[in-house]
């Protein structure tokens, strides 16, 4: 999983899609309503580098690329330094998820809802997270043997259903961290989080489509031509060196 941080040629892609999430962070997706800022490309680049380079190259790539874009665009910032963390978590949350370890990414939701239940003006905003609960219930039956069934890389068809749960618990990953931020450091009060209970869904949904229409064919793709494999390969290589040297 950490190979990319031992290989200079994972290094390189690290710092190639870090540069393209940065690219991304700095576009408006949508305005946030009753808060100064926007909503930036972030949330569709964060799951998907999340689905493609996996939790930990990809989750790294989108934090180095978060925290740029934070000083090229500080009105995506609306967190502050901490702004870099639900796309990061989105990110590590889809790339767990799309690896068969999805229980992990329903453990970071739910602890991000308690996070969001535990201030004082969540008690009357009850219902908002509904769709995060639903997000947990998905991760956790993609536990399963459906994420072995729905993951087989040589089957478009198949993936076709894994890609867009993938997408969709990371992107809703990225919206309840971006939630329990929201309450504690900016104070938003409930009627802001009743106002749009309905509306984010839509919101959220048209961004996993996006991410899933880009990611389908990308991930069918670079998974069948072996492209990524060199990362595993040149690090076996550099085992095996290192292990021959010790024998000397």
């Amino acid at each position: 999983m950490f190979e990319s941080l031992r290989t200079t040629k994972g290094i390189a892609l690290i710092a190639v899609f870090a540069a393209f999430h940065t690219i991304l962070s700095s576009l408006p997706y949508s305005i946030t309503i009753g808060v100064s800022g926007s909503i930036t490309l972030g949330v569709i680049s964060a799951p998907l580098l999340g689905i493609l380079l996996g939790p930990i190259t990809g989750g790294i790539a989108v934090l180095i690329g978060a925290i740029i874009g934070m000083f090229i665009n500080p009105a995506g910032a609306i967190f502050g330094f901490a702004s870099f963390l639900p796309a990061t978590l989105g990110a590590l949350s889809a790339g767990l998820t799309i690896k068969k370890q999805g229980y992990i990414s329903a453990a970071i939701i739910g602890l991000f809802i308690l996070v969001f239940y535990l201030h004082p003006y969540a008690a009357d905003a009850m219902y908002y997270p509904f769709l995060h609960v639903i997000a947990i219930i998905v991760a956790l039956i993609f536990s399963t043997r459906v994420a072995f069934w729905s993951t087989e890389v040589s089957n478009i068809k198949k993936l076709g259903l894994g890609i867009p749960i993938a997408a969709f618990v990371g992107t809703l990953t990225d919206h309840m961290v971006g939630g329990s931020l929201a309450i504690w450091i900016l104070e938003i009060p409930a009627p802001f989080w009743n106002s749009v209970i309905l509306i984010y869904p839509i919101e959220r949904i048209v961004a996993v489509i996006i991410t899933s229409a880009i990611a389908l064919p990308l991930y069918y793709s670079l998974k069948r031509s072996g492209i990524f494999d060199f990362i595993k390969q040149e690090t076996d290589r550099k085992n095996a060196i290192q292990k021959n040297f010790g024998k000397r």
